[in-house]
């Protein structure tokens, strides 16, 4: 049986030459097929591992796939940015990859060898956060919802930021900016389960100690 990661891969082969993902169905198939259901992986660490895994290959799969594992808004929101993030781990993995092959003309650049390292720290720092504030996303209600806005609060944008350099790192590239642009349509074609204003409001809320339920909006 196939794993989530060596599907991921099939789907990346599949999408060559595209960049809107188009039906996804014949990918989640073969997810399900191979036992990647809401079922089979319960453990919610273990599903936004899953998650991050499939977005390598096609992030449209991995959108769709979290709805299926979403078990209210604070795992959603969370299960969402483990999407995000691994569309930007594997923006990161094309970049270094293709950057490689040019040559030490151009890994030797300070330039490049800087925005490699912003990628990388970005990166390891939303794995550390993602995997801090899940924890403590598990309490009831607002609270639970709050902790887990506070990590897609830092991991869409930088999502968003680690493409965007990986776009600069390999400027001149046609090849590797067609990979990079599918996966800038991903993360674009998606709408967060709570929007930035609503997440930041529900943050907010909580650190004051207001009650959101109770209140209403902007007050």
């Amino acid at each position: 049986m196939q794993t989530a990661r060596e599907l991921a891969e099939g789907f990346e082969k599949r999408r060559a030459g595209r960049v809107d993902a188009g039906d996804v169905r014949e990918n989640l198939a073969e997810l399900a097929a191979a036992g990647v259901t809401v079922g089979a992986i319960k453990d919610a660490a273990e599903r936004r591992a899953v998650l991050a895994t499939v977005a390598a290959g096609c992030g449209a799969t991995a959108f769709k796939l979290a709805e299926t594992f979403s078990a209210g808004m604070a795992y959603g929101t969370l299960y969402d940015a483990a999407v995000r993030l691994g569309l930007a781990q594997r923006a990161y993995e094309i970049a270094v990859e293709r950057v490689k092959t040019r040559g030490f003309e151009v890994t030797g650049l300070p330039g490049t060898q800087f925005a490699v390292s912003r990628m990388r720290s970005s990166l390891a720092t939303m794995v550390a956060l993602l995997d801090r504030q899940a924890l403590r996303a598990a309490a009831d209600g607002a609270v639970g919802l709050a902790e887990a806005c506070v990590a897609h609060l830092y991991v869409a944008p930088e999502a968003d930021s680690v493409v965007s350099t990986a776009f600069s790192v390999i400027s001149g590239d046609s090849e590797g900016t067609v990979r990079l642009s599918q996966i800038w349509h991903d993360l674009k074609a998606v709408s967060a389960p709570v929007s930035g204003d609503l997440a930041r409001e529900l943050v907010g809320k909580n650190a004051v100690g207001i009650d959101p339920t109770e209140t209403p909006r902007w007050l």
